[in-house]
């Protein structure tokens, strides 16, 4: 910054490079019958990139995973990250922003947020999330914000996929009743489209969120909420038909700090639009330990358990049965040197379809060397 505009102005900003080259097995990439043994590497060079000033704060991280699987799968593909989260603060507003772009396979994002197995293909995702909060008083504080999202599929239709776009708003107060305990109220809309199939779905609700501090790095919230959907599809030569469906949804969490050992469980109901051209209900229950075990060696586990089903009626009047996906990933972590490490992984993964009597499930591991740069820092 220039001199002598004062301190507000102060900034820092810095850069991070990285690249990390991983080696992969995995018994059933595509968790169905069938031939999907595979081994492969993946190579992600990446550039981290954060700045500073005493109201505006800018993160971001450019990363590419540049992949080839051999074996029964055979492929290569690029996936592609730019994410950026931003915010700016005066004495009572905060202005936040997050969002960005992503190009990867829909068995590494879509799985990750609906716990639903699609078709292996490459996904285009574009995000924008900006928020407004302001402070009313020492205790109450107001916040909005509005979410876009809009994905499209690489040969989708020729997989059975299908692009979306969603749009939604939320807004409501956030109350502090002590030092210890906070209520948050909020209403919202979301309107997903998907043109390809013509259902166009709106969802609005309410929930509430309690948040407490238990004392002793104790920290636990629960909340949850209803959600009124209304479907509306377009049949050739036919018309229109609506549905109306109620959901309700929830969200749980308790977590735990120690001076070597962090713990965390959780559990939640959410509605995720998905490429197989549906509006899903998703639960998961899940949880993480992370243990650190001397000053270069840190071990964790992580897992999570999915209960998927549809709530919204397609135009070919598909039969969508519930899904069930297990993930439980043990893990170890070793600082070989000050920009050295290097880490192993174990995945067990199944997924499981009663109603087709399916039942696959696969064993994978990873192998990771991590080098990270010399951080290139500039201070004003």
């Amino acid at each position: 910054m220039f001199d002598g505009i004062g301190d507000t102005l102060a900034a820092e900003w810095s850069a991070v490079p990285s690249l990390s080259v991983k080696g992969i097995y995995n018994s059933n990439l595509l968790l169905r019958d069938g031939n999907n043994e595979v081994w492969g590497n993946w190579v992600t060079p990446a550039l981290r990139f954060k700045g500073a000033t005493e109201s505006l704060s800018v993160e971001s991280e450019g990363r590419a995973d540049f992949v080839h699987y051999f074996g029964d799968q055979d492929r290569s593909f690029t996936n592609y990250y730019f994410p950026l989260r931003t915010s700016y603060r005066t004495d009572r507003h905060i202005l936040g922003f997050e969002g960005g772009f992503a190009n990867d396979n829909t068995l590494r994002g879509e799985l990750e947020t609906t716990g639903l197995v699609l078709s292996f293909t490459q996904r285009n995702m574009w995000t924008a999330n900006p928020s407004w909060k302001v402070g009313l008083t020492e205790r109450l504080s107001w916040q909005s914000g509005y979410n876009f999202a809009d994905a499209s599929y690489q040969d989708g239709q020729r997989l059975g996929l299908f692009d979306y776009q969603v749009h939604g708003g939320s807004s409501g107060p956030t109350y502090h009743l002590s030092e210890l305990d906070q209520v948050q109220l909020t209403g919202d809309y979301t309107m997903v489209r998907i043109p390809a199939v013509g259902l166009e779905t709106t969802y609005y609700g309410a929930q509430a969120t309690w948040t407490h501090d238990f004392g002793d790095q104790w920290i636990g919230s629960v909340g949850g909420g209803g959600r009124l959907v209304n479907s509306e599809l377009e049949l050739s030569g036919v018309g229109a038909m609506s549905s109306q469906d109620v959901v309700w949804i929830y969200n749980a969490s308790l977590s735990k700090q120690l001076e070597q050992t962090t713990i965390r469980v959780d559990g939640s109901r959410r509605i995720n639009p998905s490429g197989f051209g549906r509006l899903l209900k998703t639960d998961r229950v899940g949880g993480s330990v992370h243990h650190r075990l001397s000053e270069t060696l840190s071990a964790s586990l992580t897992g999570g358990l999915y209960f998927v089903s549809a709530i919204a009626t397609d135009s070919a009047n598909r039969s969508f049965p519930s899904t069930r996906f297990l993930s439980v990933s043990p893990s170890v972590s070793w600082n070989v040197a000050e920009s050295w490490t290097v880490e192993a992984t174990y995945t067990f993964a199944e997924r499981t379809v009663d109603e087709l009597n399916q039942h696959n499930g696969a064993h994978s591991m990873f192998l990771v060397l991590r080098y990270e740069g010399l951080k290139w820092a500039v201070s004003r």
